[in-house]
């Protein structure tokens, strides 16, 4: 397939976008090439809609980019966090007001569905939805936190977080069903999976914010009515962000970034990594190394498509037999918000 790159220069928003056609996929997803690079995003929390568009949010707004087209689409909608069910195209996204809401868009990307469906009036904080939709049904996670959001001092105390789970019918309005886990930690970036059976729900704990980590996992046998307590997969010996949970086989992917051969450079000293786990969550493999930049021959050294600098994972997803990886390089200076896909 002839390659291609494309990039955009807007003014206005100062900012390059960078596109191109992916190659042959390895649904094991080792080994992938850039697509797409956006230089100095400032961009916030990002998920794939599907293999051409990703929804994020800038200046605390929603927004989606064309990976092909290479542009910028702005939604009306005041937004800091989100997820996205993308076998049903619906988007979850929390905001400054406090308030939950649920989108949909139509094959155009044109909004045909936005709805409040809760509005917090008890925490300080209401963060990082998760969103999973099983036959007719939503479940979402919301995390809650009161005092000290993102605690990066060991000398201060941290806040209270709270990670509860919602049903939907309707995305009109949640039901409450149950709380996960309660810690005085920074418990984040929630991922919810599921296997048909049970219910997954993966987050990152962390005394302070960019320091030592551990991703924990809870299950519930009852659709989110009670769960087990977390099960640790790392010892805490470096800073661990979750980007996905996947189902394969008979067992499950774990995607990763982390400052684990760079410790305490998070998240510009990360890389990015995939742990094996079997149906019962026991490791079969760890870290191994997902190298998301790979040169191709018919591209040579060419210096757009070399990696940028450290990886923060902001999402894994399959499509067509191809793993789609979405993440930022330098998160913490450069910021540049990239796609790329799994190659032989």
């Amino acid at each position: 397939m002839k390659k291609r790159i494309m990039t955009f220069l807007f003014l206005l928003l100062s900012f390059t976008l960078q596109a191109g056609c992916g190659e042959t996929a390895a649904p094991e997803g080792e080994d992938a090439q850039v697509i797409f690079r956006y230089y100095h995003s400032g961009v916030g929390d990002a998920r794939l809609l599907d293999e051409n568009y990703i929804l994020t949010t800038r200046d605390r707004k929603l927004i989606g980019i064309d990976i092909e087209k290479g542009k910028i689409r702005r939604y009306n909608i005041e937004a800091d966090w989100l997820d996205v069910d993308q076998e049903s195209g619906t988007v979850l996204y929390t905001n400054a007001a406090f308030q939950l809401g649920a989108v949909r868009l139509d094959e155009n990307r044109n909004i045909i569905h936005n709805e409040i469906l809760y509005s917090n009036q008890e925490s300080d904080y209401m963060i990082d939805p998760s969103v999973l939709k099983l036959g007719d049904s939503y479940y979402i996670s919301l995390t809650f936190a009161n005092g000290t959001l993102n605690n990066s001092s060991p000398e201060k105390k941290n806040g209270k977080y709270s990670i509860r789970f919602f049903k939907s019918e309707d995305l009109k309005s949640v039901t409450y069903l149950s709380d996960v886990v309660s810690e005085n930690r920074n418990l984040e970036d929630v991922k919810l999976a599921s296997d048909g059976e049970k219910l997954l729900l993966m987050f990152e704990k962390e005394t302070v914010d960019q320091g030592y980590s551990n991703l924990q996992i809870c299950v519930s046998e009852d659709k989110g009515l009670s769960w087990n307590s977390p099960i640790s997969l790392f010892e805490l010996n470096a800073d661990y962000e979750p980007a996905s949970l996947i189902r394969n086989g008979d067992g499950w992917d774990v995607f990763y970034s982390s400052d684990l051969e760079n410790p305490g450079q998070s998240y510009n000293g990360a890389l990015f990594y995939r742990a094996g786990l079997s149906d019962d969550l026991e490791i079969k493999t760890l870290n191994e190394r997902v190298i998301l930049a790979r040169e191709s021959s018919s591209r040579g050294q060419s210096p757009e498509y070399a990696q940028k600098g450290g990886i923060l994972g902001y999402d894994v997803q399959m499509f067509d037999g191809k793993v789609y990886y979405l993440y930022a390089e330098n998160h913490a200076t450069d910021d540049n918000l990239c796609v790329s896909v799994s190659v032989k």
